[in-house]
């Protein structure tokens, strides 16, 4: 072996390690910052509807209306009924008795629907607001 031996290009040189100790410093602080933004993220609250600007408590109003709309006019249409088949019973069968109380009772049921359209587009108007004072 020569002790004087230069080094030729067939020679490997052996990688340079980066020092360890900056290394585990560089993880460690990365490794805190991640618990940092995890316990940060985890401290969140879900926010209202008002910061948004949406009002959830409309849309709910708004579809409980067109429930009360549609409730009175099925309780319109069996007080409707009943009254008819008590007056149907009443005509004793007489034609022309039979024939006003159906044109009256159709009448009624047309008014019922209406009465409930009306309802349901008064449904649409609430919460709307006014502009200005």
């Amino acid at each position: 072996m020569e002790p004087y031996r230069s080094r030729s290009s067939h020679d490997v040189a052996e990688p340079r390690h980066p020092r360890s100790g900056h290394s585990s410093r560089a993880r460690i602080l990365l490794l805190l910052a991640l618990v940092a933004c995890s316990l940060a993220l985890t401290q969140c609250r879900m926010v209202g509807d008002r910061l948004t600007g949406a009002n959830a408590s409309l849309l709910k109003a708004k579809s409980s209306c067109r429930a009360d709309c549609q409730d009175a006019f099925k309780a319109r249409n069996q007080a409707e009924t009943l009254l008819h088949v008590q007056r149907v019973q009443a005509c004793g069968g007489n034609p022309a008795c039979l024939a006003e109380e159906e044109a009256r009772h159709e009448a009624a049921m047309r008014d019922s629907k209406a009465q409930r359209d009306a309802c349901i587009n008064a449904c649409h108007q609430q919460g709307g607001g006014a502009i200005g004072p």
